[in-house]
Parts: C-alpha cells; structure tokens; sequence
C-alpha cells in the first residue's frame, strides 16, 4: 500500500480514550461548554459568552505526553501573536498515568512564560466526554478551533503544520467552512475503512473509496489507494477500466481530479495491470481543463505521452512544464527531462 494509505490506517493507534458514548462534535457544529474544576492559568473561559469577541483555542493534553509537551511552545507563539483575537485552553484531566492536580500544577509552575496560554484542569472528564467519540478514539494532543461564530472550524493536532494557516484565514474571514466540512467528513470516511482494509475486506474497502470520490472527486488519498487495491489485490481490470472511465466522463472539466486520477494510474507498477489509454484521456483532460498554463498538469501530460512512446511529445510537454514551474518544481522536471531526452537517443541508436 502507498505511504497515504499506510498512515491514514495507522490512525487507529490511540493514546487517549476518553470513554465517552456520544458522537464527538464535527466541523460545523457548537463547540461543547467547557467543564472545569481549576483554572491553573489565565481567566475562565464561557465559549457562549466570548465567542462573538475572540476564536478559541481548546486543545486537549497530558503531562505524560511527549507530544503535548512539544505543542507548548507552538501554542505559546500562537497565542503571542494572536493574542488580539485568540484565546487558547489547554485541558487536561486527572488520571493514573501521572497526571494528578499537583503534576499538572508543576509543570504549568516549571513552564512559566514558556506556557503563555490558558491552561485548566477537566471536571471529571465531562470536557472529555463531550468532546471525544469512544467508538473513534484520537490521540493527544489534539486541539478544535472555534470561529467567532461560535462553530468548530477546525480540529487536529496542534502539531499540524495546517493550523499555521487556519488561524489567520478564520481571523480575516476568509476561511472556507464548506470546504472544510467536505474535507472532514472524507478524512473520517477514510479512517472509517482502517479496520475493513486491515482485515482485507478489499470489496468494502474499494466501495467506500468511489463513495468518496463521489464526494471529493480529486481525492488523492482514495485514487492511490484504490490504484493499489486494484493492482495488487483485487486484479478486476474490467470493473477498474469502467469506473476509471465513468469519473473521467463525470470529471472531465476537473483539472485537478484529472491530473490526480492520471498520477496515480501511471503509478501502477505492474506492466500488465497498466491502462496507457486511460491516462492519456485523463491527462489529456486535465490538460484541456487548465488550458496548458498549470506545470504539475503539462508534467503528467507528459508522463502519459512517454508511456505510450511518444519521446517527442513527452519531451516537448515537459520542456513547457519547466517553463511554467516553480524555482523548487523545476529541478525534478529538468531530471525527467534528461531521461526521456536520454531514452530517445538510445531508440535513435538502435535503429
């Protein structure tokens, strides 16, 4: 399986469970109140009453937490910077792995200005409960941003590098909640399939992808992976050609679904288990979509002409990628180009 596939099934892993029984909040939804038994630093938090003032922060952590512990100081500087329209919580509960009223004391005392953001200990839990799902336990630390609108907008690791870039875009007001209400629900629809794909269950598994590209179109976690599940376990070329060949019909004006569909098809590894036609539609249709003015598409493009062994339209695509890419983009497509201007001077040769 590709590398996608594998961390999306290692999700499972769980470091925290909250033992909840109802379902945990989804992006969109009101953030539960917050129910504490200590404030240990900074004021009282009432989501209600000070969202319409402020987003919110509510990141859930450990003392015995490596990673909690390696969020702190990215915490610290986002609430630093933010500090005129940010408010950041970190809760934490008693527990018997360490975390008692006084370890959790110290190492906010031990912290000082390092750990310049609210901290309060959970009431029993009930924080916890009403956060976190039993049935798909997460690990910590994990944080939920909260719009001035009072909904979840976000929520991952505080660890995420994606988080760098939400904050501002939820303060200006150009965040796009719709977007990513569909990127969550993809993302818990993968997570979904962990057990069925562990357990081998390929029919359900290959199901469930194609439901979510019903969603998200230009997924790329479900094109790769239903690109390997295709070619490395299930080998049903037929029903794989008329569902590749019914998305580029559906998706054809889709530059991005396009380009990513006809990556992952020139990924395939096994010679026998290729479709050169349908990565040339695909690509072309990408192409077409972008009007030749995306690197990353004209690449592709190139890619599908030098499968079918067409060197001279695979070497002049890729010359025009290069022209449109980025200083960081063009040194591997200059690579690609030296090895098909390479193959088709060793062709020369044997002639």
């Amino acid at each position: 399986m590709n590398r996608t596939w594998i961390l999306l099934a290692a999700l499972s892993v769980v470091f925290w469970n909250p033992g909840s029984v109802q379902a945990a909040p989804q992006i969109g939804d009101p953030p539960p109140p917050l129910q504490i038994k200590e404030w240990v630093k900074g004021k009282p938090v009432d989501l209600a009453r000070d969202s319409g003032k402020k987003i919110h922060l509510v990141e859930f952590w450990a003392t015995w937490c490596p990673p909690c512990k390696a969020s702190v100081p990215l915490l610290s500087e986002l609430q630093t910077k933010y500090k005129n329209d940010l408010v950041i919580i970190g809760v934490t509960d008693v527990d018997d792995r360490g975390n008692t009223q006084s370890a959790i004391r110290r190492f906010v005392k031990k912290q000082g200005s390092k750990m310049s953001y609210t901290v309060a200990i959970d009431d029993s839990g009930k924080t916890f409960d009403a956060y976190f799902d039993k049935a798909a336990p997460v690990g910590i630390p994990h944080a939920y941003l909260v719009d001035r609108d009072r909904k979840i907008v976000w929520q991952g690791s505080p660890l995420d590098p994606a988080l760098m870039e939400v904050i501002p875009a939820v303060i200006d007001g150009t965040y796009d909640l719709k977007a990513a209400k569909l990127e969550a629900e993809v993302y818990r629809r993968l997570d979904a399939l962990s057990f069925s794909l562990q357990m081998g269950q390929w029919g359900i598994v290959w199901d469930g992808l194609i439901d979510i590209l019903k969603l998200d179109p230009a997924n790329d976690a479900a094109f790769n992976a239903l690109k390997d599940i295709y070619s490395l376990e299930l080998r049903n070329t037929r029903t794989f050609r008329k569902w590749a060949r019914s998305h580029i019909d559906a998706h054809r004006g889709n530059a991005l679904a396009m380009e990513r569909l006809a990556s992952a098809l020139l990924a395939i590894g096994d010679l026998s288990a290729r479709t050169p036609d349908l990565v040339l539609e695909a690509a072309q249709a990408a192409h077409e979509a972008s009007k030749g003015r995306d690197a990353s598409v004209i690449a592709v493009y190139a890619g599908a002409l030098y499968q079918i062994g067409d060197l001279e339209g695979a070497i002049s695509q890729q010359r025009d990628a290069i022209a449109l890419a980025s200083a960081d983009e063009r040194k591997t497509l200059e690579g690609v180009l030296e090895y098909y201007e390479l193959c088709k001077k060793l062709r020369e040769t044997v002639r």
